[in-house]
């Protein structure tokens, strides 16, 4: 009888269990002490503090990108930039990984509650020293407004903020004496240093626009009859001008919006070169950059000079298609404006030297020598000279020299020389 009673326990032992519950619990108990098993050791947190330190290069390396590649001057604590954010992270993941690792290798082996306490006093101390160094610093940091990348401050314009010496204006008299002076003629700009004259073809003789056309305000006053035998030959025609007009009106209400260099920054454009003769400050936007598309009121770029004893003003806007981005090919021109009066243009061997200098015709080694950023081939360019109540372009408004910039840039120039040397020009 008794085994049977034994056997009859037994049955209704296992008849009250949960088998399949004892069986999933089973499974699970391994997972849980493989997970603390792994927290608890110091080489899963040093291996992820050399993951973190990987993330800390891969930000450092997107920062360099960046501004390689025309990012403009931000502060450091400037988590729009992505770089910034990633580098940020992989110092948080780095900092905490290092000091849990501290940790349990300090708690490893011990005996006692007095023992652990003994161990993690000075782990205690490195958190509070990297609590305390982490916040000085991050405070400082933002206090300061340090910055990094390319400033928009520039080197040339830096004495043109004084205003004319009395008796000297930006007028005629005072540009011709300047000129004069400094042995340049308009008609040859070549002979002025950071002019960029070389054209696709990377000579001074290469074309960048197909010649002398109307005005900007000739374009917008005259009638359709009176300016289409301004035109070169080919160029414009009774069907085509009445939408170059309104397609150039639309750049030229870009040009209204941003009357400053302090407008330009707040829709997101900065600057990339000096106040490069016959040109200005070339400012760029990346957002309308790398859309690829042409839009005439959304360029690529704003161009700001010094025209007077006041500080930078807007004097036309430039479009950048870069071939790669969209469907702009480096064998063929762009698609810009209607009709084929637009002659866009290319910069071979271009070195910029931060905002203080531009050149052309530049090898690689040239222009590291002058710690500048090379680029071999630029393209496609154009300039719209669009700004006619601070300079208009005698040359016409797809010119791709203004030389009314440049007699009011001369001037401003001669002025400050003037007044820095005590000789009037």
């Amino acid at each position: 009888m008794r085994p049977e009673a034994g056997a009859q326990g037994k049955d209704e032992d296992m008849a009250t269990r949960d088998r399949f519950t004892e069986t999933e619990h089973a499974a699970e108990r391994p997972a849980r002490a493989l997970n603390t098993e792994l927290l608890a050791s110091a080489t899963t947190w040093f291996a992820a503090a050399v993951a973190g330190m990987i993330v800390v290069f891969v930000g450092l390396a997107v920062d360099a990108y960046r501004h390689n590649h025309g990012a403009g001057e931000e502060t450091l604590l400037s988590f729009g930039n992505p770089g910034h954010l990633i580098a940020g992270v992989g110092l948080v993941v780095t900092s905490i990984s290092v000091l849990a690792g501290l940790a349990v290798a300090s708690l490893r082996n011990v005996a006692s509650a007095e023992h652990a306490i003994r161990r993690m006093v000075p782990v205690a101390g490195a958190w509070v020293v990297l609590a305390v160094v982490a916040f000085s610093s991050v405070t400082y940091i933002g206090a300061s407004g340090v910055t990094v990348g390319h400033s928009d401050n520039h080197g040339t314009s830096a004495s043109a903020d004084q205003t004319h010496p009395e008796g000297t204006a930006a007028g005629d008299a005072g540009v011709a004496a300047a000129l004069e002076d400094m042995g340049i003629d308009l008609d040859d700009p070549s002979q002025v240093e950071g002019a960029l004259t070389q054209g696709s073809d990377g000579t001074n003789s290469g074309m960048h626009d197909h010649g002398k056309h109307p005005t900007f305000t000739a374009l917008m006053t005259k009638s359709d009859s009176e300016l289409l035998p301004q035109f070169p030959s080919g160029t414009v025609t009774a069907d085509t001008l009445p939408e170059l007009r309104e397609q150039v009106e639309q750049v030229r209400q870009v040009a209204l919006k941003y009357p400053t260099v302090e407008a330009a920054q707040a829709a997101g454009f900065f600057n990339t070169t000096s106040d490069v003769p016959y040109m200005g400050q070339h400012f760029i936007n990346n957002k309308n950059l790398t859309d690829g598309v042409f839009d005439p009121s959304k360029p690529e770029g704003l161009l700001y000079s010094k025209v007077d004893g006041g500080p930078e003003k807007l004097v036309g806007v430039w479009f950048l298609l870069i071939p790669g981005i969209g469907p702009t090919t480096r064998a063929d021109q762009p698609e810009g404006f209607v009709g084929d009066l637009d002659l866009w243009h290319a910069h071979l061997g271009l070195c910029l030297v931060g905002t203080s200098g531009a050149s052309e015709g530049e090898t690689a080694e040239s222009c590291a020598a002058k710690s500048g950023r090379f680029t071999k081939d630029l393209r496609w360019m154009m300039h719209v000279w669009v700004a006619s109540d601070v300079t208009e372009n005698q040359d016409g408004f797809f010119a791709y020299l203004n030389g009314d910039l440049y007699a009011k840039q001369a001037a401003v120039k001669a002025a400050a020389n003037g007044e820095q040397t005590g000789v009037t020009p």
